[in-house]
């Protein structure tokens, strides 16, 4: 069985690698969207990836990013906004032997805690 750990990281792709894996951020869709304080936390279909994106935080603030999708390991860590007080993720939703799912997400810093969740389906791929 692979590792679902190690395969959830990689789906989760920071910034600077998203214009390989998905398109700009301005024609990205929105799916859903969670205010609290000041804060805004989005989650929208860009292409092949969900963008996560967060904004309203304090500069350098420390957050903790958590991603569940069904049932794989969550993927949880902890970073700090750039200094404009936000930050951007992208994160590819896969499971093996599922057509689909519910990636939900969750961001809390010191003054605000959101929560995101988009639904996924696998696409068929066409070969013309």
């Amino acid at each position: 069985m692979p590792n679902v750990r190690l395969i959830s990281a990689l789906a989760l792709l920071t910034s600077t690698s998203a214009p390989v894996v998905a398109a700009n951020p301005a024609s990205a869709i929105l799916i859903d969207r969670d205010r609290a304080h000041g804060c805004t936390l989005t989650v929208a279909d860009a292409g092949k990836a969900l963008l996560i994106e967060a904004s309203g935080l304090i500069p350098g603030e420390s957050y903790r990013f958590t991603l569940t999708n069904g049932d794989m390991i969550p993927v949880d860590f902890a970073g700090h906004a750039n200094g404009d007080g936000n930050f951007i993720q992208y994160y590819v939703p896969f499971r093996f032997n599922r057509a689909g799912g519910l990636v939900q997400v969750r961001v809390s810093a010191a003054n605000c805690t959101m929560d995101v969740a988009a639904p996924w389906t696998r696409s068929v791929p066409v070969i013309n």
